[in-house]
């Protein structure tokens, strides 16, 4: 099955909050729900520990991604706790500071625009961009990787959908009735949203139409070492694999998982 990079309404810039707010809420609530994430701890940590970070700077955070359940347990384990930092090209303020707030401090958001294709130098610390690698075609793919290569910054990227039949059938009509049932559950209520979830469904389509088509642009571990195999060097090098995620009734399921670490720190 080739990568096929389809349209996607969150990606966007016209796409209205309504829409783009409905997909990054639910996303970040069912990655939560069905912890999803928990498997990358230990390779955050490590990762963690290696570079002797003490911030994470998360791009294309939308919603605010894994992070809030994932702090407690990455900053138990790490030898130096972390703070997080979300970033987004537009930039969910509204979520972030529920987030900051409900984390205590530990996890905060960046109010303005950035762009993953070159963060701020001020933002510094190991990277992360959870379900957010497909959104970019393989050339603007390239330059977050460049951009953590020039910069020397370790990161972490994982993608919890694949290219595969079981996801590309399955995805767009779980994601669709868990919009319907999830919607008084995730996110701050409005008119516009009830009214798009239950009288006329687009925000659930909407959502629906995105997984179906982030699972053919998820890129494969074959892809990615074409990505990044001459942005290896002595300074910099890259880890990539899959690990199995126990979610029932999808056993089979794998999230994959790119790591790229400079071998010399810098600030």
């Amino acid at each position: 099955m080739s990568r096929l990079h389809l349209f996607e309404w969150e990606d966007q810039p016209w796409c209205p909050d309504v829409f783009r707010d409905y997909i990054t809420e639910h996303l970040q609530f069912m990655a939560r729900l069905l912890g999803f994430f928990d498997v990358t701890v230990d390779i955050l940590v490590d990762s963690l520990n290696e570079l002797e970070a003490t911030q994470i700077v998360d791009m294309c955070s939308g919603g605010g991604g894994p992070w809030p359940s994932l702090i407690d347990e990455v900053a138990s384990k790490a030898d130096i706790a972390p703070q997080v930092l979300l970033t987004d090209l537009y930039p969910n303020t509204t979520a972030f500071e529920k987030i900051e707030k409900e984390s205590a401090g530990k996890i905060k958001g960046y109010s303005h625009s950035a762009s993953a294709f070159d963060i701020p130098g001020e933002l510094k610390g190991f990277r992360t961009i959870f379900t957010g690698f497909h959104h970019f075609k393989p050339e603007h793919a390239r330059k977050i990787l460049e951009d953590a290569v020039a910069k020397n910054r370790g990161i972490g990227i994982f993608e919890a959908q694949e290219r595969s039949l079981l996801m590309v059938a399955t995805i767009p009509i779980g994601i669709f009735f868990a919009g319907l049932v999830f919607t008084p559950f995730v996110g701050n209520l409005s008119f516009k949203r009830l009214f798009f979830t239950y009288v006329i469904p687009l925000c659930p389509l909407v959502m629906a139409w995105d997984g179906f088509a982030s699972c053919l642009r998820t890129y494969s571990i074959e892809e990615l070492k074409e990505l990044t195999q001459d942005l290896e060097s002595e300074h910099y090098h890259f880890e990539m694999g899959r690990i199995p995620v126990p979610i029932i009734p999808f056993p089979k399921i794998k999230l994959t998982y790119l790591i790229g670490m400079p071998k010399t720190v810098v600030g």
